[in-house]
């Protein structure tokens, strides 16, 4: 007898890579956005010096 077997299309493993993406990729955000004492995002620009009140 032939058994005609349902294959299953192989979506499981390339699903979870995907959640666990997108898990890591929040958990990183999370952890990053919790820095209130970071200054990562600053970026120092140098005043313009004053020559004086010569007027």
């Amino acid at each position: 007898m032939i058994y005609s077997e349902e294959k299953s299309a192989g979506l499981a493993l390339p699903l979870i890579a995907i959640l666990l993406a997108i898990a890591g990729i929040l958990a990183m955000l999370v952890v990053t956005a919790g820095r209130h004492g970071s200054t990562a995002g600053r970026v120092w620009v140098p005043q313009a010096q004053q020559q004086g009140a010569a007027r």
